[in-house]
């Protein structure tokens, strides 16, 4: 008997043995399954193995079709057998639930449903299809990762205005960290538009208007989402560099045409884009969805495949935005139907169509009946399964839900948050009045729209601990006494950021502005506040149902004007008439013509929006905590009719007047005020003549000539005088913050490259031109002092 079970034992054994030795054997046959093969030849030897269809799953998405994987709110397998058995390239946003049966109760899922709901599908993916291709989830992450719980950092016009690469970096670090923490691989940021045309609604997601400033906050986003080497580490995303490119849509309308020269956009719009490329080697970039030169950036391979891959050395992956591709047809009518809109793209250089890729399901049809090349799709399945193979999905595909919920808003997060606030605040204007004494026994009255709730602006997620503007002055622990009145409400109705974040979009009403009869008690009742009390604290601005990304011809986001939107004039003539001293924070996404608080108001503060920590910081600097030390990254213009009004124009586009006046812009770029005083010197060049082809340094002297410590941007211009072709009055070309105590100087130092001096000459060549240029430097772009540099 024991000899019989000892026997019976052996056989097992070597039963087990063999199988063991015969699925080693198979996965040594599979070179793609094997991680000390290189990456190109594991993307090569998996390729190879796969069907037309599972190969166009790859370049697919899910996002409003998720429900199909779903059993109520939970992953089903049984359902996923049917509707992603040849796999899938990419999964849209786990966090929310757009597409489940939940909506439209809410669109956030908690933490853990996020993950197990990531953790489901990869287990899917991995073990029941034919060859185990796990997939991408791609999420937002414009200022801080859009999910329930995530850290929320102020906006890109509010971390443009810190004018500090290094601390950007950090917040994108934070938020590529919870991204990948929360099953994310792939964000769909940074944004590097410029922001030249304010009436569009997405100006609000945008750094600059200056090219050179949103390179360099574009960079720093890069480095703190993706890592600064590759491959790509457990900690990090890949980013997408959007949109490619949007330029100044027409009208400031959304997916209007930005008709452009090829001039301007070597000089302006694709600087960014090759600037970032350049430094970074950005995963995927997000082609736009408006025209470029005529043709919708969707379909041009001008665009795309010359100038992105061939001239500018893009190598990843084109992720189309969301519904990019089937717009050819039902907006720019370059398309008949999908079909032809697939083609388009895929020959333009398009690689995945986000959100669900309807039109690239009719590529196998399409392939075989030879209407497109099997070898543009291979290409750019090719670059997909190489994203998925870096990111170590086939090894190591699943979320834990225990770190990424430990590893999300944590103290230190919180904490830069509240930095990244404090600096991103603007001071355009103080007449001595700020800042308040936080020992007196002053009257404070808190007026305005958005003096409560926390101002997120678009594409965040939410937080339930996030600080508005009252409730961080209330927790300051000052002396003053505090009380708070409406004065008007922008919008009924309203889905703000806190509700619905980048979904807005898709529910609820249009903007519904509320009734002038109702505004006007408002406002009665603020003045009974204001008049008995000492100041007044105005907190206007917009909301992110104002200004947004507009969606269909049902929900708008661009303006044709540019002031306070509603009733928010006549509560600041209110105000301003009570004689009482007027402090005005503005809240807002687009740069606002306030011209009467410019010329009135005791002290204006531009805030952009604040995230989740912008009660906190905003107390801070409005108490004296902290000092003010952002610059504006725009030109505020006087009115709508002034625009454009960026910086670094032409010299004709200012050659004559208007009847009314001079266009000047009521705040300049690079403009912001501290509570102490700075002296800064002139350049001094490190020689006075160069020849071409060579560089050169320039020493700025700064000195902190106040009484409190405080934050100046040196920043750094350059103008070629005479050249071949018109080029800018003044190009930014360097800058940098530093903090100085009373009395204490410093030196900063730049370098003047080539590069620095370099244009597209009559012939569209990349030179430097022998003559004469203005270097200047100061603390904006109206207030430089300068010296010359002569190129031999």
């Amino acid at each position: 008997m024991a000899r019989t079970l000892s026997l019976t034992r052996r056989t097992l054994l070597g039963s087990c043995a063999a199988l063991i030795a015969s699925r080693a054997a198979a996965a040594a046959d599979m070179a793609y399954r094997n991680t000390r093969v290189p990456m190109e030849d594991r993307v090569r030897d998996l390729l190879a193995r796969m069907t037309l269809e599972e190969k166009v799953a790859q370049v697919r998405s899910m996002w409003m079709s998720k429900s199909r994987l779903l059993d109520g709110d939970v992953f089903s397998p049984e359902k996923a057998a049917a509707a992603i058995a040849d796999g899938i390239g990419q999964i849209g946003m786990p966090h929310d639930t757009i597409g489940s049966a939940r909506m439209p109760r809410t669109i956030w899922a908690t933490r853990k449903e996020a993950v197990d709901f990531v953790n489901g599908v990869q287990r899917f993916l991995l073990e029941k299809t034919r060859l185990g291709i796990p997939a991408l989830f791609h999420d937002e992450a414009a200022h801080g990762y859009v999910a329930d719980g995530a850290t929320i950092f102020p906006s890109p016009p509010a971390l443009g205005s810190t004018w500090d690469p290094a601390l950007v970096e950090r917040v994108f670090t934070v938020a590529g960290r919870e991204a990948r923490l929360g099953g994310a691989t792939i964000v769909l940021a940074p944004v590097i538009d410029l922001m030249r045309e304010p009436r569009w609604g997405r100006a609000g997601e945008t750094f600059s208007e200056d090219p050179h400033l949103t390179a360099q906050m574009g960079i720093a986003a890069v480095r703190g989402l993706q890592g600064r080497t590759r491959p790509l580490a457990r900690d990090r995303v890949f980013v997408t560099l959007k949109h490619f490119v949007h330029g100044s849509p027409e009208n400031g309308v959304n997916i209007a045409p930005a008709d452009t020269s090829e001039r301007n956009l070597r000089e302006n719009y694709l600087v960014p884009f090759a600037e970032v490329i350049k430094a970074t080697n950005p995963a995927a970039i997000m082609p736009s969805y408006n025209e470029v030169n005529g043709v919708p950036a969707h379909a041009s391979h001008e665009l795309l495949t010359v100038t992105g891959r061939e001239r500018l050395g893009f190598t990843g992956a084109y992720l189309s935005d969301y519904g990019g591709v089937t717009n050819l047809v039902t907006d720019h009518h370059v398309a008949t139907d999908t079909g032809e809109a697939a083609i388009l793209a895929l020959k333009a250089g398009v690689d995945a169509e986000l959100p669900d890729g309807e039109a690239f399901a009719r590529l196998p049809a399409l392939i075989r009946a030879g209407r497109v090349s099997a070898t543009l799709l291979d290409a750019a399945v090719a670059r997909i399964l190489t994203l998925k193979f870096e990111a170590g999905l086939f090894e190591n595909p699943y979320a834990d839900v225990r770190l990424a919920t430990r590893g999300t808003n944590m103290a230190a997060d919180i904490a830069l948050a509240r930095t990244a606030a404090q600096k991103g605040i603007v001071l355009l204007r103080n007449d001595g009045v700020l800042p308040l004494d936080p020992r007196k026994k002053t009257r404070l009255a808190v007026i305005g729209p958005n003096a409560v709730e926390p101002m997120f602006g678009g594409y965040s997620g939410i937080n339930a601990n996030a600080v508005g503007i009252l409730d961080g002055l209330m927790a300051a622990g000052t002396a003053l006494s505090i009380e708070y009145a409406e004065g008007v409400r922008l919008t009924d109705a309203e889905t703000g950021p806190s509700v619905l974040g980048p979904f807005a979009a898709l529910a609820g009403p249009a903007v519904i502005r509320t009734s002038h009869a109702d505004n006007a008690e408002r406002i009665r009742r603020a003045v009974e506040l204001a008049q008995r009390s000492d100041i007044v604290l105005l907190v206007l601005g917009d909301n992110a149902t104002i200004t947004r990304e507009a969606v269909l011809n049902i929900r708008p986001g661009d303006r044709d004007t540019l002031g306070l939107y509603g009733d928010q004039d006549e509560l600041v003539e209110a105000m301003l008439a009570l004689g009482k001293p007027v402090v005005a924070l503005l809240l807002n996404g687009r740069p606002l013509a306030v011209t009467r608080l410019a010329e009135k108001a005791n002290a204006l503060l531009e805030g952009w929006y604040l995230g989740q920590e912008g009660g906190n910081a905003f107390a801070d600097i409005l108490f004296g905590k902290v000092s003010p030390g952002g610059k504006l990254t725009v030109s505020i213009p006087r009115a709508v009719g002034d625009l454009p009004v960026f910086y670094n124009r032409h010299p004709s586009a200012r050659a004559r007047p208007y009847i009314e006046g001079d266009p000047a812009p009521l705040y300049p770029f690079g403009h912001g005020l501290s509570y102490t005083t700075f002296d800064m010197s002139p350049p001094r060049v490190g020689s006075a003549e160069v020849r071409s082809g060579d560089g050169t340094t320039v020493e700025v002297e700064v000195t902190n000539s106040g009484n409190h410590v405080g934050d100046e941007v040196v920043q750094l211009y350059i103008r070629d005088e005479v050249s071949s072709v018109p080029r800018p009055v003044m190009e930014l070309k360097g800058f940098e913050r530093v903090t100085l105590k009373p009395g204490e100087k410093r030196v900063v130092r730049f370098t003047i490259t080539p590069d620095m001096l370099a244009f597209w000459d009559i012939d569209m060549k990349w030179t430097v031109e022998p003559g004469l240029f203005t270097i200047s430097a100061g603390a904006s772009s109206a207030t430089l002092k300068s010296t010359k540099l002569r190129v031999l």
